[in-house]
C-alpha cells in the first residue's frame, strides 16, 4: 500500500480562522515529513511559583519522575547563578533537553526572543536581532541540555506574526541545528494559517508547536455525554494541529493538564484522574504528537495584577508536587505513564504519522471495517506504508474489552509481538481506563 488515503463524506468543521475541511471531497493525509523521533517527556517547572525554589528535594523528585525534558523557570538569580542556568546544568547532568527563554547575558530584560517576536514589524532591527540570537546561542552552546529557543507564548494577535517569522528566520540562520518553540492553543490564534506559516515556513526544519488545551473544568463529570463532549473538543484541537502540520517539516507537543486551579476561591480546573492524564497523552499521540509536556510541576499561588499593581485575581495551583514539594497522587500517575511512554517511544521513534481515524465517524479506509464505540486511532508507518495503529480508549472511568474488525492483515501487539488476530479480521483488546494499545499491522504472509 502506498499513500494511506481516507474518504470523507461527512461534515467536519474547524474554526473559521483556520478554514474548513470540505466534507464533499475525498482527501489524503500526507505522511509527516519527519519521523516522530524519541518522544519528548517534559514538564513546565516553576518550582515555588511566586518564589524560586530548587532545593535537593525538588531535584530528587524531578530526577525520579522519568522525564527527558524540562522548560521554564521564573526569573531569579542567587549565589548559584540564574534559575535558568541552574536548571540547565541539572538537565545536562541527566541527559535531558531544555529550551532557553531568557535574554543573553549583557542584554536588557526586554531582549528575550519572546519580546522580539511580539514587536511591531517596523521596530524589528534585523542586525540587532541577529546579534541577540548569536549571543544567546554562544552563551549556551556548550551546555549539553541546550536544544532550542522558546520564542512564543500565547501570542494570538496576527500583528505579531511578522515579527515571529523574523525571529524564526534569524534563528535558522545563526543556529540551524536547534528548533524554535512556540506555545498556545491553536484555535485561539486570530489567523491560524498565517501563524503556522510564521513558525514553520519562515526558517528551520524541525520547529515545534506546543498545544495547550485544558478541558477538565471544575464542574466536569468523570463519565457520560458531557465528559465525552469535552473530550471531543480536545480531540478537535489536536486534529487541527495535525492538519496544520501536514506537508510541513515540523513537530508538535501536547501540554497535558495535570493541575487543579482555584480562582478567587472557586474551582476553575479540577485535578484530572490518573486515567484522564493518560487519556490526554494517548489522544495527543494518536494525532502525531512528538512530545508530552505536563502542566504543572509545582503548586502555589499566582497573583494577577493590574497596571497599578493591584491584585485582580488570585489563582491557587496544585501540580505534580504539593506546596511543600512532596509528591501528589498525580506525580505517581505521571511517573507510571512516563515509563510506558519510554517503551512506546522505542517503536514510534522511527515512524512517520500517517493520519487518524475515529469511532465517532469511521471513515472509509483500507484497514478498519468496524470498531467499538469511544475509540480513537493513530496511524503510523514508514512514510509510505502503514505499519502501526495506536488504539485509544476514550472512556476514562473503566477498563474495557473492545472488538475491532479489520479488512485484512496480521495483527500483533506492537510492543510484545503477541499475536492478536482471531481470524476473519477480528481482534479483541483489553484496554485500561483512558489507556492506549499499539498494534503492529502487516499484510498477510509478511
Amino acid at each position: 500500500m502506498k499513500l494511506f488515503r481516507l474518504e470523507l463524506y461527512l461534515c467536519v468543521f474547524f474554526c473559521g480562522s483556520c478554514g474548513a475541511l470540505d466534507p464533499s471531497v475525498d482527501f489524503s493525509y500526507e505522511p509527516s515529513h519527519l519521523q516522530v523521533g524519541p518522544l519528548a517527556i517534559g514538564t513546565w517547572l516553576p518550582a515555588g511559583m511566586n518564589e524560586f525554589r530548587f532545593d535537593p528535594s525538588d531535584r530528587d523528585q524531578l530526577a525520579a519522575l522519568g522525564l527527558n525534558m524540562v522548560q521554564w523557570l521564573q526569573r531569579h538569580e542567587d549565589e548559584q547563578g540564574t534559575a535558568e542556568a541552574q536548571l540547565m546544568a541539572f538537565a545536562g547532568e541527566r541527559g535531558w533537553q531544555m529550551p532557553v527563554y531568557y535574554e543573553a547575558q549583557g542584554f536588557s530584560p526586554y531582549d528575550k526572543l519572546h519580546n522580539w517576536a511580539r514587536r511591531s514589524p517596523k521596530s524589528v532591527g534585523v542586525d540587532s536581532l541577529q546579534l541577540l540570537a548569536t549571543s544567546l546561542g554562544a552563551q549556551w552552546r556548550e551546555a549539553p541540555a541546550f536544544f532550542g529557543y522558546l520564542v512564543g507564548h500565547e501570542d494570538y494577535k496576527r500583528i505579531y506574526y511578522p515579527a515571529l517569522a523574523e525571529v524564526v528566520k534569524t534563528l535558522s540562520t545563526v543556529d540551524p541545528a536547534r528548533p524554535a518553540l512556540s506555545v498556545g492553543k491553536l484555535q485561539d490564534y486570530e489567523a491560524v494559517p498565517a501563524f503556522l506559516a510564521a513558525l514553520f515556513d519562515a526558517g528551520g526544519s524541525a520547529n515545534i508547536f506546543q498545544q495547550e488545551h485544558y478541558v477538565f473544568r471544575g464542574e466536569l463529570p468523570r463519565q457520560g455525554r458531557r465528559f465525552q463532549r469535552r473530550i471531543e473538543d480536545l480531540v478537535a484541537g489536536y486534529d487541527q494541529v495535525a492538519r496544520g502540520l501536514e506537508g510541513r517539516s515540523g513537530r508538535w507537543h501536547a501540554i497535558v493538564q495535570v493541575q487543579s486551579e482555584v480562582r478567587d476561591g472557586k474551582v476553575y480546573y479540577r485535578k484530572p484522574t490518573a486515567a484522564e492524564i493518560r487519556l490526554q497523552a494517548g489522544l495527543a499521540l494518536s494525532r502525531g504528537a512528538a512530545g508530552i509536556v505536563y502542566f504543572l510541576y509545582s503548586s502555589g499561588i499566582e497573583e494577577l495584577r493590574d497596571g497599578e499593581g493591584n491584585t485582580t485575581q488570585t489563582r491557587v495551583y496544585e501540580g505534580l508536587v504539593d506546596i511543600d514539594g512532596l509528591p501528589t497522587a498525580s506525580y505517581d500517575a505521571v511517573k507510571e505513564l512516563n515509563a510506558d511512554l519510554k517503551v512506546l517511544s522505542t517503536v514510534l521513534t522511527t515512524r512517520h504519522f500517517h493520519g487518524s481515524l475515529s469511532s465517532r465517524f469511521l471513515l472509509d479506509n483500507q484497514w478498519l471495517q468496524a470498531v467499538a464505540d469511544d475509540l480513537e486511532f493513530g496511524l503510523f508507518g514508514d512514510g509510505v506504508e502503514l505499519t502501526h495503529m495506536l488504539v485509544v480508549n476514550r472512556r476514562a472511568h473503566a477498563s474495557r474489552r473492545v472488538s475491532l474488525k479489520l479488512r485484512g492483515g496480521a495483527v500483533t501487539d506492537g510492543l510484545t509481538g503477541a499475536v492478536l488476530s482471531l481470524g476473519e479480521g477480528k481482534v479483541e483488546l483489553d484496554i485500561g481506563a483512558g489507556d492506549f494499545r499499539l498494534l503492529r499491522i502487516a499484510e498477510e504472509g509478511k
